[in-house]
């Protein structure tokens, strides 16, 4: 077995990983003071288990991580593995390299591993027990260790030639061997001493089997007579469950019979609910007919009144052009008269006119006579004129009266219609009123019957559904104390079959 390689990764001054290959032979490492030869050193005895930090040459263990410099930042852990060439299985292992790791961070958590594998400080330094290159052997000298070695009392000196001669490993283990054989003679005394106490109470606890042996007797006819007991309740209590379960039975039956009736008059008051609806449907739109048809009535008595107001005025100006055509038929017999009158005068005047024509073409000598003839025509002509109008105002007024009395005939025509029209409608509606109001009445003669039938068939249902409630509250309280006594009787027949 040989070291071939050391690595070195944030331990004192190596702050970059660093990888020392060493092949056989003799491997030198030379440099000035101060060029970190010794943490070589330090750092195979740090791997190797050393955990005094002072044989490390620092305050405590994180003095061994690098701190830092001017130019680099430190590291947060510090880590060294050693490899060891193990063809000649000088290491109990079944590999043929082994490289040992130990790391260490800032927190103070330590790591120890073997072929990457985690391990404790134990298993390390079994491993190279009797090897020479433990922690204190002889195969590490530091500086100054010489002189310590020979310098030192023969008991100190004899540790190095153990590690030499390989039989630490023996020592230690009768070390431990020292150890439980000493823990083992504590723990024999430590019986001993209990062994004596329970001695002293073994008088005791004799008095006290003696009276649990009496009690176990006692106890075993306590549970034959409680099971002759169980047997005697278990045979009332299944009389008792048979009577039970026929009652229940009968209840049952009870319950069948008041659920198909309940259910027969619900069936039937819902069809009593949906005839009440359907009547009160119908009863709605009777009292909206009977409502418009009030409203119509009163449009129509209103119109009425107002034809018999419009008649009336008619009647009062028929009087009044009655009594104008009267007064101008007589106004026109009087036209009339003075007509013929004036018609007389006129012939008379034209006779006289003819005459005195005669007359004037005859005596044209006779001037003066001539002019005073001209005078007279022209009067009789001024009273023709008159006359004549007189005639044509009088022809006039006969035919306005005419025509009013046309006018007012026809008026009081359409309105003896429109009275008629009005009268055969206020009749239809006194006849559709009449028979809405029967046929309201006789719904609500209906409603009422169907309404005092919901009601008694509701108290009825109420009553029946009551009756039910109690049936079903009695059957489950039968039903529970019938599933309380079979609990008993199979509790009493586990009882029975536990003797």
């Amino acid at each position: 077995m040989n070291l071939k390689r050391i690595e070195l990764a944030g331990f004192k001054s190596f702050a970059d990983r660093t990888e020392l290959e060493l092949g056989r032979g003799i491997t030198a490492v030379v440099g000035p003071n101060g060029s970190g030869k010794s943490n070589i050193s330090d750092g195979i005895r740090w791997v190797l288990g050393e955990q005094s930090a002072k044989s490390l040459r620092g305050g405590n263990m994180q003095d061994v991580i690098f701190a830092g410099s001017d130019s680099r930042k430190p590291v947060n852990f510090g880590e060294v593995s050693l490899t060891f060439d193990n063809t000649d299985k000088t290491l109990p292992l079944e590999f043929s390299e082994v490289t040992v790791t130990r790391r260490v961070h800032r927190s103070g958590e330590s790591e120890y591993l073997i072929n990457k594998q985690a391990c404790r400080l134990k298993d390390i330094t079994e491993l190279f027990m009797d090897t020479g290159i433990g922690r204190e052997a002889y195969a590490i000298i530091g500086q100054g260790r010489i002189e310590e070695i020979l310098s030192s009392r023969s008991e100190d000196r004899r540790g190095i030639f153990e590690e030499a001669s390989g039989i630490v490993k023996y020592k230690s283990r009768k070390k431990e061997a020292q150890k439980k054989l000493e823990d083992t003679e504590n723990n024999l005394l430590r019986i001993h001493d209990l062994v004596s106490e329970l001695e002293s109470q073994v008088g005791p606890l004799k008095k006290q089997s003696e009276k649990a042996g009496l009690f176990k007797t006692l106890k075993e006819e306590l549970k034959l007579k409680e099971i002759a007991l169980y047997v005697h309740q278990i045979e009332g209590v299944h009389a008792s469950w048979k009577e039970l379960n026929e009652r229940l039975a009968a209840l049952r039956d009870e319950e069948t019979v008041l659920s198909t009736f309940v259910s027969s008059h619900d069936a039937m008051l819902e069809e009593d609910r949906q005839t009440l609806v359907r009547l009160e449907e119908e009863m709605a739109k009777l009292q909206d007919e009977l409502l418009r048809c009030s409203e119509e009535t009163e449009k129509a008595e209103g119109f009425g009144e107002l034809l018999n107001e419009r008649r009336t005025n008619l009647e009062r100006n028929r009087e009044g052009l009655l009594e104008s055509l009267a007064s101008t038929e007589e106004r026109f017999a009087q036209a009339s008269s003075e007509s013929e009158t004036l018609n007389e005068k006129r012939a008379q005047a034209e006779i006289e006119r003819a005459s005195l024509t005669d007359r004037l073409s005859g005596e044209e000598e006779k001037l003066a006579l001539a002019d005073s003839g001209e005078e007279g025509e022209n009067r009789l002509k001024a009273e023709l004129f008159e006359v004549m109008n007189a005639m044509a105002q009088a022809r006039n007024e006969i035919r306005y009266g005419e025509g009013q009395r046309e006018m007012l005939e026809r008026r009081m025509t359409r309105i003896a219609e429109e009275e008629a029209k009005w009268r055969q409608q206020s009749d239809e509606m006194e006849t559709r009123r009449t028979r809405v109001e029967e046929r309201l009445a006789a719904a609500a003669k209906t409603l009422t019957e169907v309404r005092d039938r919901y009601v008694a068939e509701g108290a009825r249902s109420s009553e029946l559904q009551r009756k039910l409630e109690e049936a079903q509250a009695a059957s489950r309280r039968w039903e529970q104390k019938r599933e309380a006594l079979v609990s008993r009787r199979d509790t009493i027949k586990e009882l029975q079959n536990d003797y």
